[in-house]
């Protein structure tokens, strides 16, 4: 079957971790079984190179942004007429795009924009369809009395509806008046070479993330090691962690915290950061290779997600892949599947102090032992993070 993947974000290398990774290893599975893999995508600023064997992957153009789509303003002029442009070019480029190659079924990420692509294809020469929400076009315009009926419109028309969280699921259904399957987002990544990392680096200047980078100087022991992987945004709560940080460095916790991501709120951050004299107690990493970030997953004691919303992020999967405790927020499904599944200590959102102790809890657990944990448990919520699963789910409604 020749199926088309509709996208506002895709990997523009193989590098690319930023661009919802989970998609590479989904389309290796559909590729595994034998269908034909094409993708329909906005052009991006920067050097694009092929990296999937045989998919073929249309940029088509648009006035484009360094910003991401999300961040766009309809509000401001420019943005508006940018909104407008990938609107336009997007549904009239898809159309030949679909003829030429043969398309017999689409999988639209997201329910805007590439949602509304695959409807008008569905409308014009009646390909059928998926839709697979990750939670920011719900959460983001589910509510948008304009969008609404575009969005209600796009799901229900659809052959397949699915949403990478239970809680997300369950809106979609109460919102939008159609039946929502669960779909993990959740990808393999290779694990790392056998070579310890140090665990107090030099302090350095610059590196690959552009800041100091370091770990804990004149303490004693190792410190513990909290790892962030995420973009750097305010919804991701990456300024309630750096808060917290600078109050475990005031009551002398030895602790240190690595960054791994890009995003809006870096200039802040390492504001933050140089303001705090934090800089030898957090690494700033930037984006790194999948192999980098094995190599951190495997050195980490807790991976921290202090995200002000969320479903379920694709650091939770990964973190669990490799065996790590976890901190997560009581948003989306996080706080639900880690309390009934034990792997996850659960904070309330947006509550600065709550996320220090559980950090201070953590650190202080290290010097008394750790608790025991519930390894069947933990295995059984692995194996629902599974891509093979995720890629038979959406190949049932083409049988």
């Amino acid at each position: 079957m020749n199926i088309c993947i509709i996208t506002s974000s895709f990997p523009s290398h193989s590098d690319d971790i930023v661009q919802v990774p989970f998609l590479v290893d989904f389309i290796k599975g559909l590729k595994k079984r034998g269908h034909q893999i094409f993708v329909f995508t906005q052009d991006r600023k920067g050097e694009k190179k092929e990296f999937l064997k045989g998919v073929k992957v249309k940029w088509f153009p648009w006035i484009k942004s360094k910003k991401p789509l999300v961040q766009l303003n309809p509000l401001n002029p420019l943005d508006f007429f940018r909104i407008l442009s990938l609107f336009f070019n997007g549904k009239s480029e898809l159309s030949p795009f679909i003829k030429e190659n043969k398309i017999e079924a689409c999988l639209a990420l997201w329910v805007l924009p590439g949602g509304y692509f695959a409807n008008q294809a569905y409308r014009q020469a009646r390909i059928p369809y998926s839709i697979w929400s990750l939670g920011s076009d719900i959460y983001r315009y589910g509510k948008n009395p304009f969008l609404y009926p575009v969005m209600k419109r796009i799901i229900q028309e659809a052959k397949g509806v699915f949403a990478d969280g239970f809680d997300l699921s369950k809106r979609i259904e109460e919102r939008f008046g159609r039946k929502c399957f669960f779909l993990a987002t959740t990808r393999t990544i290779p694990p790392p070479p056998p070579l310890p990392i140090p665990p107090h680096p030099p302090l350095l200047k610059g590196g690959e993330g552009g800041l100091l980078k370091g770990g804990p100087e004149g303490l004693a022991g190792r410190p513990y090691r909290f790892l962030f992987v995420g973009r750097i945004e305010k919804v991701k709560g990456i300024d309630l962690l750096l808060h917290s940080m600078a109050y475990l460095k005031e009551e002398e916790l030895n602790a240190h915290l690595t960054v791994v991501g890009r995003g809006g709120m870096e200039e802040w951050a390492k504001n933050f950061i140089e303001e705090k004299t934090l800089g030898g107690h957090i690494s700033w990493m930037g984006n790194v290779s999948d192999e980098t970030l094995a190599s951190l997953y495997e050195s980490s004691d807790c991976v921290l997600i202090p995200s002000r919303s969320e479903s379920i992020p694709l650091v939770f999967s990964e973190a669990l892949r490799f065996n790590k405790e976890l901190i997560v927020t009581d948003v989306g499904d996080m706080g639900m599947l880690g309390r009934q599944y034990g792997v996850a200590w659960v904070i309330p959102p947006e509550n600065v102090m709550a996320l220090k102790e559980m950090m201070k809890k953590r650190v202080k657990l290290q010097d008394n032992g750790e608790e025991e944990r519930d390894e069947d448990k933990r295995e059984e919520l692995k194996r629902l993070f599974n891509i093979e699963a995720s890629v038979e789910r959406f190949l049932a409604d083409y049988k």
